[in-house]
């Protein structure tokens, strides 16, 4: 039997005192340093005379030396201790989370008497040792029974939890508080917690990680810990718990998730009135031998570093972290600080300037200067600067080495080309075989690497996106704008596989970045990792999630930063909609396959969750499953719905009797940004009344602003200019007006057909200047090729073989009206129908009328011109690549 390893140091008498343990995201942190748990639990062991279930003073201190050799840093115990038994774990700073019973076998909910006992046990437990540093947190309830539950109502019980957590802190708000869930209650979710916890017995490695995935999905941006795990020795063996142990552990933090509990520190067991003899869940037997267990926790959890550096991944891939900025002066300072910080071994930093004009080069110089300071070994790389500097003439490029302990540094400052430009400018001078993305206005977490690259190589993955989280306010107007929706998030289409993944916070295989080549510069602000993500899926790549990949996003500071951000995210979306016609709905909003994230997911007004208990209840999992996002709340905020409530009210307001149309129309507005306003997480601190009516408030303008921008974008770039419509096709005979415009055949006898015209036309679209878009697959036209502000053209084509290489080639151009000319139509039509039902005099408005068939005549005149345009263009392009038109008996040859 191995020797247990003795603490480095006998514990002090005296010790230092404990930082609170604060919690910043999914990781707990004392002080600066994250601090991972390394728990046990403890007891409860039998009764002594002042009723405590801790044992007594002599045993615990021979439990916590051991604890102290193997790593431990928190106990779990299942009542309120005394005071000895704080101050001795206090002794060997050993934390202590403290489970509060109470009666959750019975029907409490529905009994007022039983509540007020139960929400004054919480307050009375943790009015006990208020305020002492070794209470890491409390546990307000452990595993409600699932019946008990399911006939209480979820909602009520997550209502009474939520409750129970607010006494408590009202009681002491020194400690973090949860509940204990466990598989057959995981939709019990209270909003309030610290940190979510769940009791999971999963023997199996593969099924527990897939758990592990989906529980830290269902966490969203909290710690993950496991309050129990553990295996019996008497039923499996000593060997079996040691391996099962050692891969949990592995798995814990691989997972991302942020501490885990053993059930148990002994055998040694006392619980229902008397001492349990046929279960072994312990590290130690009930004399204190350590297990096989013991010693194999023990090479991962006696350690000062990080969890992170005793849990190794596979391999290590180098890997490049490019960073773009356009004037990001303001947090440039704190993204580069905090990637030196980056616990990954051999990555480096690639800086893209796109052209700032701020104070950004003298912010990064003042940083080179600290960073040589800090560390010596830095010292400048000519021959990669030489190297760079080739590839980006126009640029200006440094390049730097780390050293033994800082990343390898290269900045390249280039003239303003937009972030896809400055995207690829960066891969093309990273080194690397992974390539990792982050902003300027993001601080990675120390190990954001380490959770990107572990997630990106555990699977067929072509690429990896974590969240982006908001740091912690200034004022409440900042808490409440990043409590708004319209943020940058993530779509999971399972709990490990991405639909999208923020630009901020997203990574990819080299082979993967160049599969697609790259990112597409037509996007200069927004929207280019959307259309990045959506090439990779169509071409068969599968994009990855890592929760636990974190990096701090901070929010637009100001409410017209705010409103500026969503124009821009409009705008993406309608640029979009041009190349990805398939993702997106009607009014132009995407249509995703999977859940958003970042918004709130589980509320029971339009989005009320499905929860699947199993048959009579008894389901041992028993999840919860979001309904997909509500399409009427969708429509109810659009644009769209308030511009038609805003015409019915002026069209209706004569009539009494539609006056309350409009209204109600609106009252279903106002619904969705209460319901926002009720359920945004806004930081305790800053959670006022203003707050959450600004939240209000945005939640009803950032889908309008969002809607105009894209709408305006949209008649943008629906539309090509006058003059390349008015200027006639150069090179076309003077027969080439003869026959239909809207039926085209063309005859070749040397076997080109439809591709050899398609790719003609595409040139004559991109060299005349012509706006279009093309078919993604989804779509039963070729090219959709936009006009005038009322009308497109799509084109249609397909080749007829007749013998060897003859073939004859049909292309079909059929008329498209675009939003403008139905809103146009629909507005006229209402005005003189409304007058045809309520004038007085009827015969006054027919001159009206006259003027209204005038301009459908004028609508059709303008359709058939843009008509006649596009068909010279098809017949440009024809004569370009040898194919003839033919008319009559030639266009129907007999098949053969």
């Amino acid at each position: 039997m191995p020797e247990v390893l003795e603490p480095s140091a006998p514990p002090a008498t005296s010790v230092a005192p404990f930082e609170q343990i604060r919690v910043r995201a999914k990781f707990f942190f004392e002080g600066d340093k994250k601090w991972f748990i390394k728990g046990v639990t403890y007891g409860p062991f039998a009764p002594d005379a002042a009723g405590d279930f801790v044992g007594d003073p002599e045993k615990a201190r021979r439990d916590f030396t051991l604890m102290q050799a193997i790593g431990i840093n928190l106990l779990r115990i299942y009542h309120i201790p005394p005071r000895w038994f704080l101050d001795l774990a206090r002794e060997f700073r050993l934390r202590v989370l403290i489970s509060i019973p109470w009666a959750e076998h019975v029907e409490f909910l529905n009994n007022p008497k039983i509540r007020r006992q139960v929400e004054q046990t919480i307050r009375e437990g943790v009015a006990k040792n208020k305020g002492h540093e070794a209470i890491f947190g409390y546990y307000v309830g452990n595993e409600i029974p699932y019946a008990m539950v399911r006939w209480l109502g979820a909602r009520r019980v997550i209502e009474f939890v939520e409750k129970l957590i607010r006494v408590a802190r009202e009681a002491d708000p020194r400690p973090l508080y949860s509940y204990a869930a466990y598989p057959p209650t995981e939709y019990l979710l209270p909003s309030n917690v610290d940190f979510v916890s769940y009791n999971v017995y999963l023997e199996r490695q593969r099924d527990f990680e897939k758990y592990l995935a989906r529980l830290q999905n269902l966490a969203e941006d909290r710690p993950l810990i496991f309050g129990e795990f553990g295996l019996d020795t008497i039923r499996k063996g000593e060997q079996e718990q040691a391996d099962v142990l050692s891969w949990h552990l592995e798995s814990v933090v691989r997972g991302g998730a942020a501490g885990t509990i053993f059930f148990a520190w002994t055998d040694e067991w006392f619980t229902g009135g008397h001492d349990i003899t046929d279960w072994a869940f312990g590290l130690v037997t009930r004399d204190r031998q350590p297990k096989k267990a013991f010693y194999e926790l023990q090479k991962y959890l006696r350690c000062d570093g990080s969890i992170t550096e005793r849990v190794k991944l596979d391999r290590y891939p180098r890997t490049s972290v490019i960073v773009c900025s356009y004037n990001g002066g303001k947090t440039l300072n704190d993204c580069l600080e905090s990637l030196d910080g980056v616990t990954y071994p051999g990555f480096e930093i690639v800086l893209v300037d796109d052209g700032s004009k701020d104070d950004s080069q003298a912010i990064v110089k003042d940083w080179l200067e600290r960073r040589q300071a800090r560390c010596g070994g830095v010292t400048k790389d000519e021959e990669t600067a030489a190297k760079v500097t080739g590839q980006h003439h126009d640029a200006r490029v440094e390049a730097y080495k780390g050293g033994e302990k800082l990343p390898d540094f290269i900045w390249i400052v280039q003239p303003n080309m937009g972030l896809s430009y400055a995207r690829n400018a960066g891969a093309h001078a990273a080194t690397g075989e992974v390539f990792a993305y982050t902003d300027s206005d993001c601080m990675a977490d120390p190990d954001w690497l380490y959770y990107m690259i572990g997630t990106l190589i555990s699977g067929d993955y072509v690429g990896v996106g974590g969240p982006n989280i908001s740091p912690p306010a200034v004022n409440w107007i900042q808490a409440a704008v990043s409590a708004a929706p319209g943020g940058p998030s993530h779509v999971l289409l399972t709990d490990v596989v991405a639909e999208h993944i923020p630009g901020c916070n997203m990574a990819f295989h080299r082979a993967a970045f160049h599969s697609v080549i790259g990112f597409d510069t037509e996007y200069r602000k927004a929207g280019d990792d959307v259309d990045f993500c959506w090439r990779l899926q169509t071409n068969g790549g599968v994009i990855a999630f890592s929760p636990s990949a974190i990096v701090w996003h901070y929010r637009r500071f100001t409410l017209q930063a705010f409103r500026k951000q969503q124009e821009g995210y409009g705008e993406a979306e309608s640029m979009l909609r041009f190349k990805h016609l398939i993702f997106f709905g009607p009014t132009g909003t995407a249509k995703w396959k999977g859940q958003i994230y970042g918004a709130p997911r589980f509320t029971w007004l339009f989005n009320k969750p499905i929860i699947y208990h199993g048959v009579f209840g008894h389901g041992l999992f028993q999840s919860i499953y979001p309904t997909p996002q509500s399409e009427l709340a969708a429509y109810l905020s659009s644009i769209e719905w308030v511009v038609l409530t805003g015409f019915i009210a002026v069209l209706g307001w004569p009539l009494e009797k539609l006056r309350m149309v409009p209204l109600l129309m609106f009252l279903g507005t106002f619904l969705v940004a209460l319901s926002y306003m009720i359920h945004a997480r806004i930081e305790a601190k800053f959670d006022t009344i203003p707050a959450r009516l600004l939240v209000a408030f945005l939640a009803f303008m950032q889908p309008l602003g969002r809607g105009w921008a894209r709408y305006f974008t949209w008649l943008k770039y629906k539309v090509t200019p006058t003059r390349v419509i008015a200027r006639p096709e150069a090179g076309l005979d003077a027969g080439a007006h003869r026959g239909s415009i809207s039926k085209l055949d063309f005859w070749n006898e040397t076997g080109k057909g439809r591709e050899q015209l398609l790719t003609e036309v595409f040139q004559l679209l991109e060299d005349e200047g012509w706006n279009y878009s093309s078919d993604t697959g989804w779509k039963d036209w070729d090219i959709q090729i936009y006009g005038n502000q009322f009308w497109s053209i799509s084109v249609r084509t397909v080749t007829e073989y007749h013998g060897g290489p003859k073939c004859l080639t049909r292309v079909r151009l059929l008329y498209h009206a675009v939003a403008t000319t139905y809103l146009i139509n629909a507005l006229i039509l209402a005005v003189l129908l409304y007058r045809a039902a309520f004038a007085q005099q009827q015969h006054s408005d027919y001159w009206l009328w006259g003027l209204y068939f005038l301009l459908l005549g004028s609508f059709g005149l303008r359709a058939r011109r843009l008509k006649r345009r596009v068909a010279d263009l098809i017949i440009h392009a024809a004569q370009s690549c040898e194919l003839m038109r033919v008319f009559g008996a030639a266009s129907k040859p007999a098949p053969k």
